[in-house]
């Protein structure tokens, strides 16, 4: 092998490990010559940075084996997405588990390219090598590096291997979940279906809207609400206010739907502070069969944040529980899907979620406030008063329906209020009191309620101690 074609190839010691053959791209003999061994055709190894284009299979299980045997770290893939949904499944199975063991960092990206070409085309200034799993026949190998080598002037590798079979593995509910369980609002944008769902389920609906001193964006909502209830996709919007002292309640009264002050609510269940008791509470005041709850700080509220959220369960009654997501005018990117979960979700709850509970990992933002769900779902549950409550919600939803009970919606861009660093601390400290009461309830009236700060500046000490308590409801 010549020095053009010297590889960091290394092998593991193992017992079945498949020997890897390096020859030349133009060395198609080696396609069929060499059944039982890894063929890479090369055009060589190349300083940079390394990314493979793959759809699925055993090819492409070879690409992930040769890159992990060569000691890349980090790998990034693309994947156009399958319109056949048991091709797509064989790519979660064989290339996207399997990539999470190989490789400390990867990043898959899903995309909607027309043909690999294009794709290769707006990417190829990123990359100083690309991978690919070789064509079905030794025929069509060439032009296919051909019509690569035209668009590209990196290093193109493509692998062959083993002659095999593979099957989907059915173990990859995540990744499954997440294609099949994350839907856009406007796949939801047809009033009049959603209508005809709506009466063959018989159900009656509820958007509960609950405020804060939202005087500034609380109009809107209301307004967009009510023309989204003119259409008979919901039948009651109620407002529910958590002591507002400015005219958000003014207002809100002005446009004639009811408004109620959570504390005022069932009295003889007593009243505490906090977002979760406000939706404890605002399960009184309706009757209603499907309960959803939209936060009225956004101020570019439309139409699709209420029929988003409302429509997976109208078009599918095996979906109990719906939680929104957002795009940000600020967006963090990766892997083909918007993150942007906000800074507690990003530094805490997607950490925990990964580290105890990675079944609940495909949500983008889990945190997110914007959810609904089923009377009798919601019933069954304990809901901590505070800002808990939503990892909560969703934590008891898999639990009593199982992850494909529940699914995500992207509600579009969304912008609102955001709390600074000292304000996002006590969120974070009270969602971990509720996550650790969750895991751990036999050891929660141990955990402390008491959170700390200290702070020095210019050779002085300052000690600031804050209590939360949890209340927990029951129904």
């Amino acid at each position: 092998m010549g020095e053009k074609w010297a590889w960091p190839l290394r092998y593991n010691g193992a017992d079945k490990e498949t020997e890897v053959v390096i020859t030349g791209i133009d060395d198609v003999k080696a396609f069929d010559a060499v059944h039982d061994k890894i063929v890479v055709m090369t055009e060589g190894w190349a300083e940079g940075s390394a990314a493979a284009i793959l759809r699925g299979g055993v090819n492409a299980m070879a690409v992930l084996d040769v890159l992990a045997r060569s000691g890349v770290k980090e790998v990034k893939v693309y994947h156009i997405e399958e319109q056949i949904p048991q091709f797509e499944d064989i790519f979660l199975s064989s290339v996207v588990a399997e990539a999470h063991e190989l490789f400390d960092n990867i990043n898959i990206c899903w995309r909607h390219d027309p043909s690999v070409y294009e794709l290769v085309k707006s990417i190829r200034s990123e990359h100083g090598m690309l991978f690919f799993g070789a064509p079905l026949a030794k025929s069509e190998v060439a032009p296919f590096y051909q019509r690569i080598k035209e668009v590209f002037n990196g290093s193109i590798t493509l692998v062959r291997a083993p002659v095999t079979d593979v099957e989907a593995s059915e173990s990859d509910e995540i990744y499954k979940w997440v294609r099949e369980r994350t839907f856009n609002a406007t796949d939801f944008s047809l009033p009049a279906v959603l209508r005809n769902y709506k009466k063959k389920l018989g159900v009656r609906i509820a958007v509960i809207l609950p405020t804060l001193n939202e005087e500034k964006t609380v109009g809107k909502v209301i307004e967009t609400g009510l023309e989204v209830k003119g259409t008979g996709l919901i039948d009651d919007l109620i407002l529910i206010d958590s002591d507002s002292t400015d005219n958000t309640v003014a207002i809100g009264k002005s446009y004639g739907v009811p408004v109620y002050y959570h504390r005022e609510i069932r009295p003889d269940l007593g009243g505490y502070s906090g977002k979760g008791e406000a939706m404890f509470k605002s399960s009184f005041v309706t009757d209603a069969d499907i309960l959803g709850w939209i936060d009225t700080d956004i101020e570019n509220i439309t139409p699709r944040f209420f029929y988003g959220l409302l429509g997976p369960m109208l078009a599918d009654p095996g979906i109990r529980f719906v939680k929104g997501y957002f795009s940000r005018p600020v967006r963090v990117e990766a892997s083909g899907l918007e993150l942007g979960g906000g800074r507690v979700t990003e530094i805490l709850a997607r950490p925990w979620i990964n580290t105890f509970l990675p079944q609940l990992s495909g949500y983008i933002q889990p945190l997110a406030g914007t959810v609904a769900i089923y009377r009798d779902v919601m019933t069954k549950m304990r809901i901590p008063s505070n800002y808990g409550v939503e990892i909560a919600m969703l934590i008891q939803a898999v639990q009593f329906g199982g992850l494909w009970s529940t699914c995500q919606v992207n509600l579009g861009e969304v912008i609102h209020k955001s709390k600074d660093v000292l304000g996002l601390s006590e969120m974070s400290f009270q969602i971990l009191q509720v996550l650790a009461h969750l895991m751990h309830e036999d050891k929660a009236d141990k955990a402390s309620n008491t959170l700390r700060r200290v702070f020095s500046s210019h050779g002085k000490f300052e000690i600031g101690i804050k209590r939360f308590q949890t209340h927990w409801r029951q129904f």
